[in-house]
């Protein structure tokens, strides 16, 4: 490992908290080996309330956490009817289309932001450490206006206390494949970062709020272990020296079943397989990057 490899490093975030009880332990696990370093949260998801206090626990003291804990702002899946009813939730393709077409009304999306951005804070006991989309939908047009509303209203420059950084979700584009990622997983990404990345980017950054860099851990969802293992390693060699961040999607099999299917439900157990395992510590060893929180001062 050389010196410059040790300098690397990364954040590694885990989506989908409250999703179903599962992915909360998940989590657990793998905050008590060290090896994510920030919590993305779906507030109206059935396990968000009755987790947040062991999830808190597992964080440590706000002084000195091991992670970042975030709002995961959600326009695609129905997890509460009740609560999303001023906002109900589209199908991403409907979503996509939607936004690009200009047909959703930016003051409703704002409320829907503060409605979750409430429910987080009345769960958590304060603001989120950071703001990322289930499905990325937080960078689309008008939910990506919608939200740099609300982060002006709640983070005025010059005020006090600490401001969440933004999830960006910039491609590392054709180097994944140089590195070993497939075509088909670099465009998928690249498709990812087209849908605003890069706008969202410069604007949180005008509002003098932080952002990730790159966004890694883009795949199939194909299940196959062997290939994450491969696709880690290839990421790993991409990091640059701060500021990525890389996604995954854990969970354990369900004690409880949420009232809809979780489709890659496979590829989650896999991923938690992989995580948790020796093959995949020796990687990280071997790989010459530290993660971190990106929410401690001069990370990003």
């Amino acid at each position: 490992m050389n010196a410059a490899g040790a300098q690397r490093q990364l954040a590694v975030c885990v989506d989908d908290f409250g999703l179903h009880d599962g992915v909360n332990q998940a989590v657990f696990d793998l905050l008590a080996l060290r090896r994510i370093s920030a919590v993305s949260c779906l507030v109206d998801g059935p396990s968000w309330v009755a987790g947040a206090t062991a999830l808190r626990e597992a964080v440590g003291q706000p002084d000195a956490p091991v992670a970042d804990v975030g709002l995961h702002l959600n326009f695609t899946e129905t997890l509460d009817v009740a609560a999303q009813s001023a906002c109900p939730s589209q199908p991403l393709g409907a979503l996509i289309q939607a936004c690009y077409l200009r047909r959703l009304d930016v003051a409703v999306l704002a409320r829907e932001i503060e409605r979750q951005w409430d429910r987080f804070e009345a769960c958590w006991g304060r603001a989120p450490d950071f703001i990322d989309g289930h499905q990325h939908a937080h960078q689309l047009p008008q939910i990506r206006d919608a939200l740099l509303q609300v982060l002006r209203r709640r983070c005025p420059s010059g005020s006090a206390g600490p401001r969440p950084w933004v999830r960006q979700c910039r491609s590392p584009g054709w180097r994944a494949v140089l590195a070993g990622i497939s075509v088909s997983d670099t465009v998928k990404a690249a498709i990812i970062g087209a849908l605003g990345a890069t706008v969202l980017g410069r604007a949180v950054g005008r509002l003098g709020l932080r952002h990730s860099e790159r966004l890694l851990g883009v795949y199939p969802f194909d299940a196959d272990a062997a290939a994450y293992l491969r696709r880690w390693q290839a990421w790993l060699s991409l990091v640059r020296p701060q500021g990525d961040l890389l996604m995954c999607h854990p969970s354990v099999p369900m004690q409880k079943s949420p009232p809809w299917p979780d489709v890659i439900a496979p590829s989650r157990y896999m991923e938690h397989a992989v995580l948790t395992g020796e093959a995949f510590g020796a990687l990280l060893k071997a790989g010459g990057v530290r993660i971190v929180r990106l929410g401690e001062p001069g990370r990003l």
